[in-house]
C-alpha cells in the first residue's frame, strides 16, 4: 500500500503514527500554534473616559482607587468610571499642570509632579492640599521624581536638586545635593538604593551615609530608569537598554537581558518580574523557566497591548497587570481569561481548519481529535496543555475521500481499537488497523441490512461491547458475521406500534451505570430501551403541558451521568432535567422529572452539552456561554464572552473531560478549554465605597451650596449625612466595591430604611441608587458589595439621609390645624350665608351683589401648557439629539428657569432631567435599529447620533432602560 507524508509527519506522536500510518494520512502542516498568547489585555482609551491616551504613571491609593498620570491631566479610576483632575488657571484649588510626569502614594495622599510643579491631593476629600511652603522652595520646576519610602518620607527630585517631604507636617529640607536622583528603592535591609547621574548609590538614612557607590551607569529621569526590590531581597536596575540584578554574595551587579529604553520594573503574584520599554513592549523574565519572554504589539490581535512604547506598568493586589502605553490604557484582569481556546483563523494556517467543532475525541496518547464541519484536525498539547500543536489531515484511502472536508459528528474508539468516525451525510467510517479494515457504511435503499441512515450522529458501545448509532432514520445494532462481515438491526418509529421509538430522528445515546440505554430524539423527546430476550421494545417520555414532572421539551440532545449516578437530560429550548425515580412504582410511572431553566439561573435554555469537574458541579454549555451548577446547592454560576467565552453557540456533545479534569467544549466559534479548579470561589470579600452624591445629574461636593444649601458637609463615606430641602428631595448615589477583578459581575445590594422593605440588588457598569418624590422626614441608605464570585460582605456601610417639609408638614402646626378646623369652617358657613342672601336676585333678575369668585388654577394651566411645550420639542424638534443640551439651555427653550423645569420634570412628569431625555434618546436608538437604511451604520455612530456622547455612556444607559445592550438588542431586532 502506498502512501505520501510531509516532513511534519514526525511531529505526532510515536503511537499515533504507529496506528494510523497505513491508513494515508496526508497531514498538511503542524505547527506552534501562535495566538496563544500568555496574556489577554483589555484595552481603556479617551473613548472609555480617560483623559489622554498617553499614559505615564499609574498608582493605587490606600483606599483602593487606581490613579493614572496622562499628558493631559489626572485620572482616578473605580472600576467603572473615571474622575479627571485638570489645571485651572483661575483655580488655585486646582492641580498645577495637567502633563503627569510622576505618581506616588501616601496615606490619604496623592502626590503629583507634573512639569510645572507639584501638587497634593487629599484622596478622601479629593481636594488640593494647600502647599505653600513647599511651593517656596520648589517653585515651577518640573518634578521627574516622587518616591514614598513608607515612613512618612516622599522623595522629591527636580531637574538639578532632591527633597524630603514629611508626608504628615509637609516640612521640606534638601538631601544629597551633589546628586541628581533619577530614581530610588528601599530594600529589606531599610537601605535606600538610589539612582544617580554618578551611579548607583547605597545609602544608609539614618547617618547619612553612602555606604558604597556602583559603577553601573549613569541614570537619568528623563530615560525612566528604575530600580526595584521585592520581599526576595532581589535589587532588578532597567538601565538605558540593560536589565541588571544584583548579586549579594558577590556585592556587585550582572547583566540579564537587553532591549530598547527600558523604564518599568514590577512583579506579580507568581514572582515573574516584568519590564516596560519603549519600544518593545513588554518583556517577562519568568521565576519558573529563568527565561524571558517579549510580549509586543500585533494590530491583528485585539488581546495584545495597544503599543510597543510602553511607560509604566503595575501589579494590583488582585494579581491584574495594568500597562501605561503611547495609546492608551491596558490591563490583564485573570478572571476574564480562565478560558483558552482554538479557533479558525482566515488565512493563517496556525489555526483550525474550521471553527464549527462538532465533536471531539481525546486517544491514548492525549492527542485531541477534533471532527470539524470541513474534516478532522488533531491537536497535541506540552505539559498542563500549553502551547497546543495542531496538524490537518486528509485520508487518501479509496472511498474515505468523502470523510475529508466533510461535516464530522463523532469520533470513537471501542473496546476492539477500532476507530469510528461518524458524518452527517456521508454514513459511518470504519478504521481497523490491526486487521487492516477500512469501510464506509451508508444507507442502501431496499437493503434492510443497511445502516438506517447516511446522516449518523451518536455512536454508544455499551456493557456487553454490542455498538449502537444513532441516525436521522432511526437506531441501529451493529451486526458482525466476523471481523470483515458487517450488518445493521434497526429500530425505528412504527404508527401501529406504541412501543416503537416515538421518532426517528436521533441526536444522542447514552448507558447509564444501571445499563440503561437511553436515547434523545429531536422532538422525539427521550426513550428508554426495554430488551427481553431478543425483544426489544422502547419506552418514551414526552412533554406535557399539564403537568410539570413530565420532560420539559421533546427536544433531547444531551444526556448526562455524574458520578452520584443522577442522570440529566438537555433540552434544546427547555433547560435541563433530573430524572427522578420512585422505586414503588413501576415502568413508566416509576419515573418523572425535575426542571432548571433560565427561571432558577440557568445562562440559557438550550442545553448543548454537559460535563462534571472533579468537585462535583456540573459544566453546562447553552447558547450564551457556560452555567456551573453546584449541584448541592442547586445555584449556577454564569459565565459569557465577557468571561472569555468565545461568541457563538456551543455544538451538541461537543465536549470531553481529560484525565487531568481539563474541559473542552466545541462550538460554532471553535473550542473553549479550561481547568475547572482555576474557578474555585474566590474567599477575597470586597468593601463597598460611595463616590458621588447627585442631584439632576449634578455632584453635590461636600461643604459646597446647592440652590442655597448645603446637602453634605463632610466627605461622602460611611456615616455622612446628608440634608435635603423639600424642593431637593432627590438624590442619586454612585458607588463601587474596588475590586477590580470582572467588575461588571461586582453586585451591590442597597436599601433605604424608611422606605424599601427589600434589597434591591444590582449590577453592571454604572452601579448606582436613584430616589426621588421622598417625604419629609429620616432615612437611611444600606450598601453591600459581592465579588464577581458572589462572596458578600455581611456589615454594610450607610449614609443618613433628612428630607426637610415645609412649615405646614411641621407637627405643631398639624396639631394646631385640627382645632383651628372648626373654628375655620363655622365662621366660613356664615359668611357663605350672608353672601348667598345678598346675592339673591331682585325683581329686575339681577343681582345686588356679585357672586363669589371661585379658584382659578391659572398657574397649574400654565404648569401644564409648559409640559406640553415641552413634549412638543422633544418629539417635534428632537432637541435630545443635540449631546450637548443641558437643564439650562432646554429651560430656556419653553422660557422657564432651570429651577422651574425641574419641579415640572419631577412634580408633573415624574423623572429628572436625565431620565427624562434619555429616555427620549434610547426609543430613537430602538426605532433605527429596527430601521433598514439605518443597517450599514455602527451602532457607536448611532448612539452618537441620537445624543450620547460617549460609547461607555451609550451602552450602560440604553441597558439601564431596555436590560439589554445595544449589541443584544439589535440581533433580537433582526431576529423577530
Amino acid at each position: 500500500m502506498k502512501y505520501k507524508l510531509y516532513i511534519v509527519f514526525s511531529n505526532l506522536s510515536m503511537q499515533v503514527r504507529k496506528n494510523y500510518a497505513s491508513l494515508i494520512f496526508v497531514f498538511l502542516i503542524t505547527f506552534y500554534v501562535g495566538w496563544s498568547q500568555e496574556y489577554k489585555f483589555q484595552h481603556l482609551t479617551t473613548v472609555d473616559g480617560l483623559s489622554h491616551n498617553e499614559v505615564r504613571k499609574i498608582v493605587k491609593d490606600d483606599r483602593g482607587f487606581l490613579w493614572f498620570g496622562t499628558q493631559n491631566g489626572l485620572n482616578r479610576f473605580d472600576g467603572y468610571r473615571f474622575k479627571i483632575f485638570k489645571n485651572n488657571p483661575d483655580d488655585s484649588t486646582s492641580i498645577v499642570g495637567d502633563k503627569i510626569f510622576s505618581l506616588t502614594t501616601s496615606k490619604d495622599k496623592l502626590w503629583v509632579g507634573t512639569i510645572s510643579g507639584l501638587s497634593v491631593i487629599n484622596t478622601v476629600t479629593l481636594e488640593v492640599i494647600p502647599i505653600a511652603k513647599i511651593k517656596k522652595v520648589l517653585g515651577d520646576s518640573s518634578i521627574l521624581q516622587l518616591y514614598y519610602d513608607g515612613s512618612n518620607k516622599v522623595w522629591v527630585s527636580t531637574e538639578n536638586e532632591n527633597f524630603i517631604i514629611n508626608t504628615q507636617t509637609l516640612e521640606i529640607t534638601s538631601i544629597l545635593k551633589d546628586f541628581k536622583i533619577a530614581c530610588i528603592t528601599k530594600g529589606i535591609d531599610n537601605k535606600y538604593w538610589i539612582g544617580t547621574d554618578k551611579g548607583l548609590l547605597k545609602y544608609e538614612f539614618e547617618s547619612s551615609v553612602i555606604v558604597k557607590i556602583y559603577d553601573v551607569g549613569r541614570f537619568n529621569a528623563y530615560s525612566l530608569d528604575k530600580i526595584f526590590s521585592n520581599i526576595n531581597g532581589e535589587i532588578w536596575i532597567t538601565l538605558s537598554d540593560r536589565i541588571l540584578l544584583y548579586q549579594s554574595e558577590r556585592d556587585r551587579f550582572i547583566e540579564m537581558f537587553e532591549s530598547n529604553s527600558l523604564n518599568a520594573i514590577c512583579q506579580n503574584t507568581e514572582g515573574d518580574i516584568l519590564f516596560g520599554s519603549y519600544g518593545d513592549g513588554v518583556t517577562k523574565y519568568s521565576r519558573v523557566t529563568g527565561e524571558f519572554k517579549n510580549l509586543k504589539a500585533n494590530p491583528e490581535n485585539p488581546l495584545s497591548i495597544s503599543s510597543d512604547d510602553v511607560y509604566d506598568i503595575y501589579v494590583d493586589n488582585e494579581n491584574i497587570i495594568w500597562i501605561g502605553t503611547q495609546e492608551g490604557l491596558d490591563y490583564f484582569d485573570y478572571s476574564r481569561h480562565r478560558f483558552n481556546s482554538l479557533v479558525h483563523l482566515p488565512e493563517k494556517e496556525n489555526s483550525l481548519r474550521s471553527s464549527f467543532v462538532q465533536s471531539l475525541y481525546q486517544d491514548e496518547d492525549g492527542a485531541l481529535w477534533i471532527g470539524t464541519r470541513e474534516g478532522i484536525d488533531l491537536v497535541e498539547f506540552d505539559k498542563g496543555y500549553t502551547n497546543p500543536q495542531v496538524s490537518h489531515f486528509k485520508i487518501t484511502e479509496s472511498g474515505f475521500e468523502a470523510l475529508n472536508n466533510n461535516h464530522v459528528t463523532s469520533i470513537f474508539k471501542d473496546s476492539k481499537n477500532r476507530l469510528w468516525i461518524s458524518s452527517m451525510s456521508n454514513g459511518l467510517f470504519l478504521i481497523d488497523e490491526k486487521q487492516k479494515v477500512f469501510k464506509n457504511f451508508k444507507h442502501e435503499i431496499g437493503d434492510s441490512n443497511s445502516i438506517a441512515s447516511s446522516s449518523v450522529r451518536a455512536i454508544l458501545e455499551d456493557h456487553l461491547g454490542r455498538i449502537w448509532f444513532g441516525t436521522g432514520g432511526g437506531l441501529s445494532l451493529l451486526k458482525e458475521t466476523n471481523e470483515a462481515n458487517f450488518s445493521f438491526e434497526n429500530f425505528g418509529y412504527s404508527k401501529f406500534n406504541t412501543n416503537s421509538l416515538p421518532l426517528n430522528d436521533i441526536y444522542t445515546l447514552y448507558q447509564d451505570s444501571k445499563h440503561r440505554i437511553w436515547i434523545g430524539m429531536n422532538k422525539g423527546g427521550l426513550s428508554l430501551l426495554k430488551e427481553n430476550g431478543q425483544s426489544k421494545s422502547f419506552l418514551r417520555f414526552n412533554h406535557n403541558p399539564t403537568d410539570l414532572q413530565s420532560l420539559s421539551n421533546d427536544e433531547v440532545f444531551v444526556i448526562y451521568e455524574d458520578t452520584k449516578n443522577r442522570v440529566w437530560i438537555g433540552t434544546s429550548g427547555a433547560g435541563l432535567n433530573l430524572l427522578m425515580e420512585d422505586d414503588g412504582k413501576e415502568n413508566e410511572n416509576r419515573y418523572y422529572f425535575k426542571r432548571y431553566t433560565e427561571k432558577e439561573g440557568l445562562s440559557d435554555n438550550e442545553v448543548n452539552a454537559i460535563l462534571e469537574d472533579n468537585n462535583e458541579n456540573l459544566w453546562i454549555a447553552t447558547n450564551t456561554g457556560f452555567s456551573m451548577f453546584d449541584v448541592a446547592n442547586e445555584s449556577f454560576t454564569n459565565f459569557s464572552t465577557y468571561d472569555g467565552v468565545l461568541k457563538g453557540k456551543f455544538r451538541k456533545n461537543a465536549s470531553w473531560k481529560t484525565k487531568e479534569g481539563i474541559m473542552f467544549f466545541g462550538g460554532a466559534a471553535g473550542i473553549n478549554f479550561f481547568d475547572p479548579e482555576n474557578f474555585l470561589k474566590e474567599i477575597y470579600v470586597p468593601s463597598p465605597v460611595f463616590t458621588d452624591l447627585l442631584i439632576d445629574g449634578k455632584i453635590i461636593k461636600p461643604g459646597h451650596e446647592y440652590n442655597g444649601s448645603i446637602v453634605i458637609k463632610n466627605s461622602l463615606e460611611s456615616g455622612a449625612v446628608i440634608d435635603l430641602p423639600k424642593k431637593d428631595n432627590r438624590f442619586q448615589i454612585e458607588f463601587t466595591s474596588l475590586t477590580f477583578a470582572s467588575p461588571i459581575r461586582n453586585q451591590y445590594a442597597y436599601k433605604l430604611e424608611g422606605l424599601d422593605k427589600d434589597w434591591t440588588i444590582i449590577s453592571g457598569s454604572n452601579p448606582s441608587a436613584r430616589y426621588s418624590k421622598l417625604k419629609p422626614g429620616n432615612y437611611r441608605f444600606l450598601l453591600k458589595a459581592s465579588n464577581y464570585d458572589g462572596n458578600w460582605n455581611e456589615k454594610p456601610i450607610y449614609l443618613d439621609i433628612i428630607v426637610h417639609g415645609s412649615i405646614m408638614e411641621n407637627n405643631i402646626v398639624k396639631i394646631g390645624t385640627v382645632f383651628l378646623a372648626p373654628l375655620v369652617i363655622f365662621f366660613g358657613l356664615l359668611v357663605f350665608k350672608k353672601i348667598n342672601i345678598n346675592s339673591i336676585p331682585n325683581e329686575n333678575g339681577s343681582r345686588d351683589k356679585k357672586s363669589i369668585k371661585h379658584f382659578d388654577p391659572k398657574l397649574n394651566e400654565e404648569n401644564l401648557i409648559k409640559v406640553s411645550e415641552l413634549n412638543a420639542l422633544m418629539e417635534t424638534d428632537k432637541v435630545y439629539l443635540d449631546s450637548e443640551i443641558g437643564l439650562s439651555e432646554l429651560a430656556d427653550k419653553i422660557g422657564v428657569s432651570a429651577n422651574h423645569l425641574s419641579m415640572l420634570l419631577n412634580d408633573c412628569i415624574g423623572k429628572n432631567f436625565y431620565d427624562y431625555i434619555n429616555e427620549y434618546r434610547v426609543e430613537e436608538v430602538k426605532k433605527r435599529l429596527k430601521d433598514p437604511k439605518y443597517q450599514k451604520q455602527t451602532l457607536s455612530s448611532i448612539g452618537g447620533d441620537c445624543g450620547f456622547n460617549s460609547k461607555s455612556a451609550f451602552n450602560r444607559i440604553f441597558k439601564n432602560f431596555t436590560k439589554k445592550t445595544p449589541s443584544q438588542y439589535q440581533k433580537m431586532s433582526q431576529n423577530s
